[in-house]
C-alpha cells in the first residue's frame, strides 16, 4: 500500500498564534479549507485515488480530511489518535516562546536526558516515539496497489519520516520532527511528477 501523508490545513492558532503551541480543539480557517482543496485537486490531477482518508482527531486535521474525501469520492475512516499531533504540556498550549513558563523550560533540557519524562497533559518523547513507530507500520507493509491519505500534523508526519529514515532513539527522532518542515496541506513524501521533478505541494 503506497501511504501519502498530508499535514491539515492552516488553523486558526496557526493564524493568531503562530509561534505557539496549537491547542488540540484549534479549528480549520477558510484559508485552511481551500489549501486542503487544492491538494485535493492535485491528488486528482495526479491521478492519485486513495481507497481511504485516515485522520488524526484534532478538529483541523478531521475537517481536512472530510474535504479530502469528499471530493475526492472516497471513504472517510473514524478519526484515530495514533495520527494525533504530539501532545505539548498543558502549560504551553496556546503559548509561544516568550510565554514559556519556568517548569516547561526546564523540562525541555531534561527531556533530552529523561526522554521518559512528561509534564502534565503532554506526551513524552518516548511515548511519541512508540506512536510514531506504530503510525509508520502500514508503510513497511505494501498490499496491492492501493493507496491511503492519512492526513496529520507536523511534528507527528515529521516522527514517522525521521522513523522511516533511520532513526531509532526517541530524542533524535524528536529533534527532527522539530525540524521536519511541511507547508499546511503538503504532501508527504512529495508527489514525483512523470518528468522526475518535486510536484512542490509540500513546503
Amino acid at each position: 500500500m503506497t501511504t501519502l501523508w498530508i499535514r491539515h490545513g492552516t488553523s486558526l492558532d496557526g493564524i493568531t498564534r503562530p509561534h505557539a503551541h496549537a491547542r488540540p480543539d484549534a479549528p480549520l480557517t477558510a484559508r485552511g479549507a481551500a489549501q486542503i482543496a487544492a491538494t485535493a485537486h492535485i491528488l486528482r490531477d495526479r491521478g492519485v485515488r486513495p481507497a481511504m482518508v485516515l485522520t488524526s482527531p484534532h478538529p483541523r486535521a478531521a475537517t481536512s480530511a472530510q474535504i479530502l474525501a469528499a471530493l475526492l469520492g472516497v471513504p472517510l475512516a473514524a478519526p484515530d489518535p495514533l495520527y494525533a499531533e504530539w501532545r505539548a504540556p498543558d502549560c504551553v498550549l496556546g503559548k509561544g516562546p516568550d510565554d514559556y513558563p519556568a517548569e516547561y523550560q526546564t523540562w525541555r533540557t531534561d527531556r533530552l536526558r529523561d526522554p521518559d519524562s512528561a509534564l502534565a497533559g503532554g506526551e513524552s518523547l518516548t511515548a511519541l516515539h512508540e506512536r510514531a513507530r506504530a503510525a509508520a507500520v502500514v508503510l513497511g507493509h505494501p498490499a496491492g496497489r492501493n493507496t491511503a491519505l492519512i492526513v496529520s500534523h507536523r511534528v507527528l508526519i515529521g516522527a514517522v519520516a525521521a522513523i522511516t529514515a533511520g532513526l531509532s532513539r526517541p530524542v533524535d527522532v524528536f529533534q527532527a520532527a522539530r525540524r521536519f518542515t511541511l507547508a499546511p496541506a503538503g504532501i508527504w513524501p512529495a508527489l514525483v511528477v512523470r518528468s522526475g521533478s518535486p510536484s512542490g505541494v509540500d513546503g
